[in-house]
């Protein structure tokens, strides 16, 4: 399996919280449901919870690859 790395450039524009389906879909891992919820399940993609719905917060996520990678943002 290629596994390529997650962009902050990948989000540009994107809402504060995504579904897994939507998060899937713009990172390319549409086949990959099970690795995401994966990642879900250990924290390593932050999520918020709304009653039922665990969405992704893609300002904590990018907010630690920007951290990740040295530079601010």
């Amino acid at each position: 399996m290629k596994v390529e790395e997650l962009t902050p450039a990948l989000f540009v524009g994107c809402p504060r919280y995504l579904t897994q389906d939507r998060f899937a879909e713009l990172a390319g891992l549409q086949n990959q449901k099970d690795l995401l919820a994966r990642w879900i399940d250990e924290g390593a993609l932050p999520t918020r919870s709304f009653g039922r719905h665990r969405l992704i917060d893609m300002q904590a996520l990018l907010q630690h690859l920007h951290q990740a990678r040295g530079t601010q943002g």
